[in-house]
């Protein structure tokens, strides 16, 4: 019910009131006038949403940012009354999503209309259900009806062709002594074990087989490569932005792109991040494990309460001297630049991708970090809003160019 609907009843009961007080008639025929008009209203309202048929057809089920959501919806009109002013609304909580419109039907028509429109946050998202509603003329009564069910859609991060990104030279290893089993088969053959049930026929290693008398299969590792640890930094406290143009967004999309660049060399990749929960995926390679990070980095949040720093220090037994780890952050705290130079000490390769929080409308200054890590040895790669990601990730960031921003800035 509206707010105009109580102010009726409220002005019934004074007409009422006055009339008994008054007895003068005029309040009483107010008061069926005032009754008619909301039985009126009530059935116009109730009559608008019924003997409507709604269909809703869904293309889309998986996408990543920037990409274009479909749909078709279609209403149509089963009953012999023509409706009027119908608000017709996909319901969902993708943030920056709309699918709705007024319309009206005549007697036993029907509206059908494509809507394509961009997602613009990653996520995992409820579409539906279609909401028609309907206010009586009077603007007294209002109904909603829903329609049809709910679906999930699953929206990826952006991920963009690093061709030019190097870590810089000496970071990767190449061959190392670290072995790590895989669940995937690979060149590199580590044991053999018992047949389990479901072990394909590649599996099995047949002079084992024939020595023992019982089928026994193949286990493998990944071999003899360093591999690369992915860390999204998801603090709350140092994101700016919003959807697509948000500090987290380019986070996330730089992290996916650099998951699809080393598991395309073979290499093991891992990924640790922080935000709405805790996301560790050990390293591993293969297509699945590549899902694997994309699922992760979907269902991430920039909702961390733990700073970069302490991400550092509880998770640092991930990494030894084989290991290669890449920060993508816009922190602008100091300590986290203390526990990179540390990492360094150990002998762990690190690399920083720094996101200027400031092009973003953030009140911090992420640039700040940039001479620091340079006293730490790490030479950052930086990225402002509205950059071309591959571009900015081509080469590491120079004094010179910090240099200039300055310089830009005082001006």
């Amino acid at each position: 019910m509206q707010k105009r609907f109580y102010l009726v009843i409220g002005l019934i009961v004074v007409t009422a009131f006055t009339g008994v007080a008054t007895g003068f008639g005029l309040f009483f025929r107010l008061i069926y006038i005032l009754a008619i008009t909301g039985a009126l209203a009530f059935l116009w309202n109730w009559s608008t949403v019924r003997g409507l048929e709604v269909s809703v057809e869904r293309r889309t089920r998986r996408a990543r940012v920037g990409d274009d959501i479909e749909e078709r919806i279609t209403v149509r009109n089963k009953s012999a009354w023509p409706k009027s002013t119908l608000e017709v609304e996909d319901v969902t909580d993708m943030p920056g999503y709309h699918n709705g419109r007024v319309l009206n039907l005549p007697t036993k028509g029907f509206r059908s209309w494509r809507t394509l429109a961009p997602a613009r946050k990653r996520g995992i998202y409820k579409l539906g259900p279609v909401r028609v509603s309907n206010t009586d003329a009077f603007g007294l009564f209002r109904r909603d009806q829903d329609f049809g069910g709910q679906d999930d859609l699953v929206v990826y991060p952006r991920v963009h062709e690093l061709r030019d990104f190097e870590i810089p030279a000496g970071f990767l290893t190449g061959e190392s002594a670290a072995r790590r089993r895989s669940h995937d088969l690979t060149p590199h053959a580590a044991s053999v074990r018992e047949y389990s049930f479901g072990d394909s026929l590649s599996r099995i290693h047949w002079n084992s087989t024939a020595r023992t008398g019982r089928l026994m299969s193949k286990e493998f590792d990944l071999g003899l490569a360093s591999d690369v640890w992915i860390l999204v930094d998801l603090h709350r406290d140092v994101q700016a932005g919003e959807l697509e143009d948000s500090t987290d967004e380019y986070a996330v999309s730089i992290g996916a792109s650099l998951a699809q660049k080393y598991i395309g060399a073979q290499l093991p990749v891992g990924l640790i991040s922080y935000g709405d929960d805790r996301y560790l995926l050990p390293a591993d390679t293969g297509a699945g494990q590549y899902e694997r990070i994309m699922e992760f980095l979907a269902r991430s949040k920039a909702e961390g309460s733990v700073p970069l720093e302490d991400v550092i220090s509880r998770e640092e037994q991930l990494w030894g001297t084989h290991s290669s780890l890449v920060v993508i952050t816009s922190s602008h705290r100091e300590a986290w630049t203390v526990a990179v130079r540390e990492l360094g000490r150990r002998r762990v390769r690190v690399a920083v991708i720094l996101i200027d929080g400031a092009s973003f409308g953030g009140m911090f200054r992420s640039m700040d970090t940039v001479p620091l890590l340079y006293d730490a040895g790490v030479a950052p790669f930086v990225v402002r809003m509205g950059d071309d990601i591959p571009v900015a990730l081509a080469r590491p960031y120079t004094f010179d160019a910090l240099a200039e921003s300055e310089t830009g800035e005082a001006v």
